[in-house]
């Protein structure tokens, strides 16, 4: 038995001895340093919200704290347009002229990369890090009505054919232009999604429906007046591989941050690590702040839905290592499709000669940080 202890003791000393020491930004990295959330708080922002723990203080619109042991804060400001965000305002716009309704001007904001292609003229902006490797946004269906499912965009092309509809957002861009250029007629969309699920309901399942796989998964599964499983068929799958909330700086302000990105983006990657390894801290703040309705009335995360979030997105690719075993890192040629998709809808915002090079770098990333195998 003494023998065990011994070992034990010697495994937690080398564990101490290897551990990286705690990072100093004091000095490098604004203080505070504030970052735009893409939407109000949910799982998929874990990773951020671990970088400050549960003693942060919550306000309005923003959840703040020290940033670690690093020496400084860090002000998490939510998002949604006219909800986090002023009317008209995006997480990108607010890069460059500021979030209105917090009186800042973030330094990091989480920004799609569809997006950032789109204004790469207009809001010129640079992701350094991916915390999600995929979207979580995608069509999800009802399995019991559909138990063969859906698989491809020809599987789509064949559902379109039955008359039936796919309700989303839009088909004027993003993911749903690209479905429509890939050969599903116009008139088998239904437009206008904004996280309802009335049609879906009301037409008893035979619709397909946008949602997120990890709300309206979960939500559907178990209520909104529904509670039977359903699965999603996710962007990727569909040849759209989109990267979400890419962590992104302005192009502007590279020189002006880069020595503090040096620093930041690996504290960034240890934290995403730590959220996928250990969801409940961050999971409990998350939860807590929705329900103090300090992102928006209409907005609640239940601790159930918010505990089965990191499993769905471990198990579906969008919570895991990047190229070389890197979370956080960029897949170019995945850049390069994405820019392919887009070009036909890019106009004067974008900028010209646009490459994924002009949006996207795995400069700052510590390549040995990764998810277990």
């Amino acid at each position: 038995m003494r023998r065990w202890r011994r070992l034990a003791a010697a495994i937690g000393l080398l564990a101490a001895a290897t551990a990286a020491p705690a990072e100093t930004l004091r000095g490098i990295c604004p203080d505070p340093l504030v970052v735009q959330l893409d939407w109000l708080p949910e799982a998929e922002h874990g990773g951020l919200f671990t970088l400050i723990g549960p003693r942060g203080r919550m306000r309005q619109g923003r959840y703040e704290g020290p940033l670690g042991t690093s020496g400084i804060r860090l002000i998490l400001l939510a998002g949604g347009k006219g909800i986090g965000l002023g009317d008209g305002e995006t997480s990108l716009s607010a890069l460059y002229m500021g979030n209105s309704r917090a009186g800042l001007r973030p330094h990091l904001a989480l920004v799609d990369l569809d997006s950032a292609y789109t204004y790469s003229a207009r809001f010129p902006a640079v992701g350094v890090m991916a915390p999600l490797n995929a979207s979580p946004i995608g069509l999800f269906w009802d399995r019991a009505t559909y138990p063969r499912g859906f698989r491809s965009v020809a599987d789509l092309r064949r559902f379109a054919a039955t008359g039936e509809k796919i309700y989303l957002s839009t088909t004027r861009r993003t993911f749903g232009r690209y479905l429509l250029d890939q050969g599903i007629p116009r008139d088998a969309f239904v437009e206008g999604y904004s996280g309802d699920g009335e049609n879906f309901v009301l037409h008893r399942g035979r619709w397909l429906n946008q949602g997120s796989i990890t709300t309206e998964g979960y939500q559907f599964a178990h209520g909104r007046r529904w509670s039977r499983p359903v699965d999603f068929l996710l962007l990727s799958e569909m040849g759209y591989p989109l990267y979400p909330g890419m962590v992104s700086v302005a192009t502007s302000r590279m020189a002006e941050l880069a020595p503090c990105l040096t620093k930041l983006v690996p504290l960034m990657q240890r934290a995403q690590r730590a959220y996928a390894l250990n969801p409940a801290p961050a999971n409990d703040v998350i939860y807590r702040f929705n329900e103090a309705k300090l992102g928006a009335p209409f907005w609640h995360t239940s601790r159930d839905l918010l505990a089965a979030a990191v499993p769905v997105m471990r198990a579906r690719g969008i919570i895991a290592n990047g190229p070389g075993g890197t979370i956080g890192a960029f897949d170019g040629a995945r850049g390069a499709t994405v820019l392919a998709r887009m070009r036909p809808t890019l106009d004067i915002r974008a900028r010209k000669g646009l490459r994924p090079g002009h949006v996207m770098t795995n400069r700052f990333l510590d390549r040995s940080i990764g998810l277990p195998r």
